[in-house]
């Protein structure tokens, strides 16, 4: 996951390419829901499209649970206070609403208009029409970056990026190889399949799972046990400007920075903490909100990584039926999870 950044091409190229992404994008015979970004990535078999739907699906799935399931009094709200201040509440619950594009003013206090939210089909803002997905690789709408340094290809490790124009309207997002090589789709972390049993468990009383797959095997606290691509994605929605037009007071409430012309939603770059990655990290972000290159405060509504991981503490609090914790240091978030199988007919490499 990595900053946004700008695109140099106009916005009249910018859009041609948008909308002749299709030769590029997944089959047709996959069916785009209305709003559905245009989604890229190599030939593939159908199937194999499909995780990449799955994805951006799971994204918003992720925002729209955070929203439907708004706690009660954010302010004392132990998950919602790990990751925000409580000052922020309405805001951040206003985010996740249009990202799972459920109307800022619906009343969600009572259970009954829940469940028939709940039991609604995905919606999609009409916002995503200006945004285009590629999958496991550099999107091929980038220019040519001399630097390259936000690109897949620079690094093994990377799982995505984001380029948006220069007024934010439009933007790319391109989702790494590493994204899947490391991390398995939502449903595989809640509802383990055969590939995770664990042939070093003892299998005699109970199917045993890797760690990091069923929630009795995801420990107590936070951490990238609970990660997935459609985390990632859902991290990469935050650096989209353009989706927020229509939040109350969004360009008050998120600054523009330094050489920046877009009121955006960035990645802490350190140095303390390290860097704005991660269950723990965020959660420093939101106890004491660092100084910025310019010597002001760097709220937690100002990274990415913390809407992502309140929606994923959340989502799984709730999917677990137990309160995850605060993650303890940095070290402890980063697990050694059992890789997931290579789900794509191409090179994971």
């Amino acid at each position: 996951m990595s900053p946004l950044v700008f695109l140099k091409t106009s916005l009249v190229v910018f859009v041609s390419f948008l909308l002749g992404l299709t030769a590029v994008s997944a089959r047709e015979s996959l069916i785009r829901p209305p709003n559905f970004p245009v989604i890229g990535g190599p030939q593939l078999p159908d199937a194999q499209i499909g995780l990449f739907y799955q994805s951006f699906q799971d994204a918003i799935f992720l925002a729209k649970h955070a929203a439907m399931y708004w706690p009660c009094d954010p302010t004392i709200d132990k998950t919602f206070l790990r990751y925000f201040r409580p000052e922020n509440a309405r805001f951040v619950r206003d985010m996740f609403r249009t990202i799972a594009n459920i109307p800022l003013n619906l009343d969600l206090t009572d259970k009954d208009a829940v469940a028939q939210l709940a039991g609604q089909p995905l919606s999609y803002h009409p916002k995503y029409n200006r945004l285009s997905i590629y999958f496991l690789g550099d999107h091929p709408g980038l220019p040519k970056d001399p630097s390259a340094r936000l690109f897949c290809g620079t690094s093994g490790t990377k799982q995505a990026h984001t380029r948006t124009e220069p007024d934010g309207s439009s933007a790319l997002i391109s989702v790494c190889k590493a994204t899947f090589r490391s991390s398995p789709m939502l449903k595989d972390v809640t509802n383990p399949p055969a590939w995770a049993i664990d042939p070093n468990k003892d299998q005699t009383h109970k199917t045993q799972f890797y760690d990091g797959f069923g929630c009795e095997n995801l420990g107590d606290t936070d951490s990238d046990y609970m990660d997935s691509p459609g985390a990632v994605v859902l991290h990469e929605l935050l650096h989209f400007p353009g989706l927020f037009a229509d939040v109350p007071s969004y360009a008050a409430m998120i600054p523009s920075r330094s050489g920046q012309p877009l009121h955006l939603i960035e990645d802490w770059w350190g140095p303390s903490p390290v860097d704005g990655y991660g269950a723990y990290n965020a959660m420093l972000i939101s106890k004491t909100p660092p100084k910025d290159r310019d010597g002001r405060r760097f709220l937690p509504i100002y990274n990415a990584d913390n809407y992502a991981w309140y929606a994923i503490s959340s989502y799984f609090s709730r999917e677990c039926a137990k309160e995850f914790q605060d993650a303890p240091n940095d070290k402890a978030v980063w697990k050694n999870r059992h890789p997931p199988p290579w789900p794509f007919s191409v090179s994971p490499t």
